[in-house]
């Protein structure tokens, strides 16, 4: 059952935008019939090793790694000093350690930056990329065969990514083997799901950009509160408390073929209100995800200013009201 979020609700559309992309603009998630796999090039394995590598990125990631076997694949995300994302990833306990699943583009940045805090601790990071394969599993309904421990069976790291997504690593021959049976599908079915159950991804291009609660990272249990610091706490903590949260990671959906990018800025009427996190085209139409400011959130946006075709969709999530995280 999806919650609809403050922000989200039924927005009362023009009759000819709902006769024209009626599918499109006026359903919510799309159905998935079956299950599905693909192998995702964009995404590599990094490997934290030794004694002291749980506690070493306790230290450094947004998440609390004590939990990390009761949820393997656990979001979390590396933040600069001034509480800005700089890597969202996924964790899943190993064992020697732990294997972050991340995009390929920001693992060199990733390894490097963490490098410079190992000091003495017992941790060793080896980037996996060339070696470990990244498949992504849709699935229309929860398949109770695949568990962890059937993972390892296989020679494989499982990481559970939504109710209807898992991530498995491990050499590519197992893991094609593996899934053999299941019918292929393309990373651009993965991207569209991910955007459709409201997760965000970091690109270079926007390393930086947003403190994790901009990307509803605070809402999808990649943020601890209570585990002490790590490198950007104190800025996120105090963000949340102070309730200075004028910005939140919204879906819109839109005509197909619009030119967006990671990055892209986005206009209600003529002024800038929005910036993209992650975009996904499709003949059916564009899905994105979109850090809008909530003085906005139930508006038409526009590529151009003036433009109104990209139309406010569901999350699967609650937003948290304005008034709530303002203190009013």
């Amino acid at each position: 059952m999806h919650r609809k979020p403050f922000c989200q609700i039924a927005v009362a559309l023009p009759k000819v935008i709902c006769r024209d992309f009626s599918q499109l603009y006026c359903d919510t998630m799309s159905a998935m019939p079956h299950t599905r796999w693909t192998l995702l090039p964009a995404l590599s394995a990094v490997a934290v090793s030794g004694s002291d590598a749980r506690s070493f990125l306790q230290g450094q990631l947004t998440g609390d790694l004590l939990g990390l076997e009761r949820h393997p694949g656990l979001l979390s995300a590396a933040c600069n000093r001034a509480g800005r994302v700089l890597e969202i990833m996924r964790l899943a306990g190993i064992a020697d350690g732990v294997l972050i699943i991340v995009p390929r583009s920001l693992a060199p940045a990733l390894i490097t930056r963490l490098g410079r805090f190992v000091l003495r601790a017992r941790v060793s990071l080896i980037d996996r990329g060339n070696d470990l394969a990244v498949a992504g599993l849709l699935d229309a309904e929860p398949d109770p065969s695949w568990t962890p421990a059937a993972a390892a069976a296989a020679g494989l790291t499982m990481m559970v990514a939504s109710p209807r997504r898992i991530l498995l690593a491990g050499s590519r021959q197992p893991l094609e083997s593996t899934l053999a049976a299941i019918t292929p599908t393309t990373p651009a079915d993965w991207e569209r799901a991910c955007i459709e159950d409201g997760e965000p991804v970091i690109f270079p291009q926007t390393t930086g950009l947003w403190v994790p609660q901009m990307l509803n990272l605070d809402l999808l249990g990649a943020v601890s509160f209570s585990k002490g610091c790590y490198v950007g706490q104190e800025i996120v903590a105090r963000t949340q408390h102070r309730g200075q949260i004028k910005r939140r990671m919204l879906r819109y959906v839109g005509p197909a073929g619009a030119p967006l990018q990671a990055g892209d800025t986005l206009y209600s009427g003529e002024s800038l209100v929005a910036q993209v996190v992650a975009a996904a085209d499709h003949a059916r139409g564009l899905q994105l995800l979109a850090v809008v400011g909530l003085q906005s959130c139930t508006e038409l946006l526009g590529i151009r200013p003036g433009g109104t075709e990209l139309v406010p969709a569901d999350l699967p999530y609650a937003i948290p009201a304005p008034d709530a995280e303002n203190g009013a």
